[in-house]
């Protein structure tokens, strides 16, 4: 008997989550243990089920899904993270790289690319979709000079969640930090982007693919 490894699926659409865990269930060695729609959820699950993998969309209400994934890694060690989304900009494979994230998927791949994927991981070893690496190789021709690379993966953090019009005081107990951190964040993100209101910061993520319009 083959042995089994559990996954914990957190996406926002139920049609996609509930495609996902079919998908999933149809692989004789994995098992869902839990399939949620944010990213809190997640950790939730990750604390009481201690899953082997979590498979985690980016854009998803709630706490921002890059800092979901490191929490995710802190909470149980043995889990790995993989992306399953459609944000594949060169920015958010960065952050997701920088996060410990050990797999990353557009979901307009083949779909057995995330069964790939997930045995991998488990496996301990990295797993991006033929998609995700042409975004890299990309990526690490470009000259660099993007204004996002002058931001900290805190000040990154910051800018998803103004573009999803929250405010300041719905942003600092999401990142675990006060109000007046947040306005040091959103006063610095303005200085180094040259954007000077908080719909003008929205735009720009918008453009810049971090989140979904």
């Amino acid at each position: 008997m083959s042995t089994q490894h559990t996954v914990v699926i957190a996406d926002d659409h139920p049609l996609i989550r509930s495609s996902v865990v079919s998908l999933i269930e149809s692989a004789a060695d994995l098992t869902v243990v839990g399939d949620v729609g944010t990213a809190d959820e997640a950790l939730r699950l990750t604390a009481t089920r201690r899953p082997d993998v979590v498979v985690l969309d980016i854009n998803m209400p709630g706490i921002d899904a890059f800092q979901a994934a490191g929490e995710i890694q802190q909470i149980n060690q043995g889990t790995r993270v993989i992306f399953l989304t459609m944000t594949d900009t060169n920015a958010a494979i960065e952050q997701a790289r920088a996060a410990g994230v050990s797999g990353f998927v557009h979901k307009g791949d083949d779909s057995s690319e995330l069964i790939s994927a997930i045995r991998e991981v488990i496996a301990g070893q990295t797993h991006f979709s033929p998609t995700i690496k042409e975004r890299l190789s990309s990526a690490e021709r470009s000259s660099g000079d993007s204004r996002l690379s002058t931001l900290s993966s805190r000040e990154m953090e910051t800018l998803r969640y103004v573009a999803k019009g929250l405010s300041k005081k719905e942003i600092a107990p999401l990142m675990h930090i006060s109000v007046k951190t947040v306005d040091k964040h959103v006063t610095q993100l303005m200085t180094k982007l040259d954007i000077h209101d908080r719909v003008g910061l929205a735009r720009f993520a918008i453009r810049e693919g971090l989140i979904e319009p």
